[in-house]
């Protein structure tokens, strides 16, 4: 099978995205190829999720443990734009 990145709404995604969403489509939809994942995926959008950055103790309103700072991890929420289907979210590649 020829692996191929996938555009979903304005985001292309990388080789290794496009990989983790055909995964996650072929378990949910019948797609056996990255040609058929890109047509099912020109109804669907998708938006960057990013980390959300608040102090723990911020959360709990009491006393937290001590934090360990480590790379958040980004996502990407991909939805159909057109009706109410499947959503997938996947780990964005480019982590900063």
């Amino acid at each position: 099978m020829h692996k191929q990145r996938i555009t979903v709404g304005y985001v292309e995604l990388t080789e290794e995205e496009s990989d983790r969403l055909f995964q996650e489509v072929q378990k949910d939809k019948e797609v056996e190829n990255y040609s058929e994942l890109q047509i099912l995926m020109n109804d669907f959008d998708s938006r960057i999720v990013e980390p959300e950055f608040k102090p723990l103790a911020d959360v709990l309103a009491e006393e937290a443990p001590e934090e360990v700072g480590g790379p958040a991890e980004r996502y990407i929420e991909i939805f159909n734009k057109l009706e109410n289907d499947s959503r997938y979210r996947i780990k964005s590649s480019i982590q900063d």
